[in-house]
């Protein structure tokens, strides 16, 4: 396995380069698959592309050639921004092929037939795809592609940003698209594969809602105006600017496998200040406002450095988002470490495909580095490259530490403002939760009850004669016997339950789908426990137990309350120190 990669600047270039690449690849005894891309700046016309492509066939004419369009290219550790890059990936064991989806499609048999035709190949490895226009439909194509196996990797890149005019296309294999999808599909038996991501952007501030979606476009962000999140946090104006400056603080969102992903808006709707992304959004997710962080970059660069130089490919095939590029400026090549050392080719697009979980998703601003090898004894050492923020650019490394100080401060406000939220919801003596919080958690367990139809029981407790004990002892030895109490059931319920401190010696526990009889269980069992619990007084303590369970049919919060209170009276009146179920009675000891 081998990759050539140059820059070229026009036709007669290319094809001078494609003949100094065949000299190389002659020395190989056999190329199985020969892959060429070609990475054009989205300014250069469709047709040059062609020409192109033409060119390179005639030096190549059983190869797969594909030509796109990108922001920027790099070829290894080299970063351009005006040529064009010609990259030669020759595989001597495994098979590259292309998939292609033309138009705006997500009909049912586009899905099945790539389903089928990446299941006929079993020993697929990894899938890079390529978008081209704003496909309302994306989301649902890939949602069928994710039936493929789990195992195999995914990358690509939206190589268009049609609202930032950044007009693009893609060719395969002489094949011209500016709507449509293709998927260039790795397999071979030998062939193995290490993806690692970089993100580098950090959560800030509150939550947001999408309120009101339109296909790519959010409308409401909390139900107001989206452009004003951006005008009062950060001042960002709706003028020319806004593109580039809120690319620096995209909407970010928790996937459900729990790793970040972003949403990079591209172009201000003029006049309703509404928000257009170059991918599809959804309706009703929660976004927080985020900044790049260039010290977490370079730290994940070097954790990624690691895990490639362990890997050790032969090649590496990178996709990065060009918001990394607004960030960092040339000093983007200090993130690319783990292509040190091995021939890399990295395209800089407008937004990115990926895996998340099974599912294959569209995302913004990663940079995914893709490790590929034919022979699993492949070793190459090479030193490890590492980059420190002392590598940057001046500016760029007063960002670093100002992005490392807001974290930090992030992390000391969120580490705050819990203990804050643990403290209002807890009672200060016992740490169980306190009557405001349990008032709030018995509604939502009788709504749960109501909706899923499952038992719901709660239990109602006191301690017996407490005020004697507060006469006798003091309120201090008061509190010591509270506590005990308290401790009894937190040993005793289960994690799911909610033990309450329901004010003065009172307590109260939420049980859900826990039905009477198990509610008196766990009642018996609080007071066996305090009944044995050793007093630093002779006197023994004592508790008398009510339980009672939700009936759906005729019960709300208050009256479920009410009946635990008369359970109590019960237990009570039965001479104290007992258990009571309304409905079944005294309870007896259990074991």
């Amino acid at each position: 396995m081998q990759q050539l990669t140059y820059i070229v600047s026009g036709t007669a270039d290319a094809q001078r380069k494609a003949e100094q690449a065949k000299e190389k690849l002659d020395w190989i005894p056999h190329i199985e698959s020969l892959l060429i891309t070609i990475a054009a700046p989205c300014e250069m016309p469709m047709a040059k592309a062609l020409r192109m492509q033409s060119a390179v066939r005639e030096v190549f004419p059983d190869a797969r050639i594909l030509a796109h369009t990108c922001a920027l290219k790099m070829a290894d550790l080299r970063l351009d921004t005006d040529g064009v890059m010609l990259t030669f990936t020759a595989f001597e064991a495994s098979q590259v092929e292309f998939v292609t989806v033309e138009g705006n499609t997500s009909d049912t048999a586009t899905k099945e037939h790539f389903v089928h035709f990446v299941g006929a190949r079993p020993h697929t490895k990894v899938i890079e795809f390529f978008v081209v226009g704003l496909m309302d439909q994306i989301d649902d194509l890939f949602e069928g592609f994710s039936a493929i196996d789990e195992r195999i990797d995914v990358f690509g890149a939206f190589v268009d940003a049609v609202p930032m005019e950044a007009h693009g296309y893609i060719i395969a294999d002489g094949a011209a698209m500016q709507l449509g999808m293709l998927a260039v599909v790795f397999h071979g038996e030998t062939l193995d594969v290490h993806v690692v991501r970089n993100f580098g952007w950090n959560s800030l501030g509150r939550e947001i809602v999408a309120t009101r979606v339109e296909g790519c476009t959010i409308k409401e962000l909390d139900g107001d105006v989206p452009l004003k999140i951006y005008e009062r946090y950060f001042g960002i104006k709706g003028d020319g600017d806004f593109s580039s400056d809120a690319a620096l603080f995209p909407l970010c969102f928790e996937e459900e496998d729990g790793s970040i992903s972003a949403r990079v808006p591209i172009k201000i709707e003029e006049g309703s200040g509404e928000l257009t992304f170059g991918i599809p959004m959804e309706l009703g997710t929660k976004f927080r406002l985020a900044y790049g962080d260039p010290y977490g970059i370079l730290s994940k660069a070097t954790e990624n450095s690691r895990e490639m130089t362990a890997f050790s490919p032969q090649v590496i095939l990178g996709t990065s988002c060009v918001g990394h590029y607004l960030l960092l400026g040339d000093d983007v090549v200090t993130e690319m470490t783990p292509c040190s050392g091995f021939p890399a080719s990295t395209v800089f697009v407008f937004g990115e495909v990926r895996r998340v979980g099974r599912r294959i998703s569209t995302a913004n601003l990663n940079v995914l580095l893709v490790g590929m090898k034919e022979d699993p004894g492949y070793v190459k050492n090479i030193k490890l490259q590492t980059k420190r923020v002392a590598h940057l650019s001046y500016n760029r490394k007063m960002l670093a530490f100002m992005s490392h100080f807001i974290r930090v401060s992030e992390e000391e406000l969120f580490t705050a403002n819990q203990r804050l939220s643990h403290l209002a919801s807890r009672d200060a003596l016992t740490n169980l939760l306190n009557r405001r919080e349990m008032e709030r958690l018995l509604k939502a367990a009788v709504v749960r009850s109501q909706e899923n139809k499952t038992p719901l029981s709660v239990i109602l407790m006191d301690i017996d004669h407490f005020k004697g004990v507060n006469d006798t002892y003091g309120h201090d030895m008061g509190d010591k016997v509270i506590l005990s109490v308290a401790d009894a059931i937190s040993h005793t319920i289960r994690g799911s339950d909610a033990g309450c401190r329901w004010g003065g010696d009172e307590f109260f526990i939420i049980l859900e789908g826990a039905p009477l009889s198990v509610a008196g269980r766990v009642g018996e069992r609080i007071r066996r426990t305090v009944e044995v619990s050793e007093m630093p007084f002779a006197q023994n303590i004592t508790v008398s137990v009510g339980a009672a369970t939700f009936d759906p049919e005729k019960d709300n919060e208050l009256q479920l309350f009410k009946n635990a209170d008369e359970a109590l009276y019960q237990a009570k009146k039965a001479g104290r120190n007992a258990v009571y179920a309304l409905g079944l009675g005294r309870v007896n000891s259990v074991e």
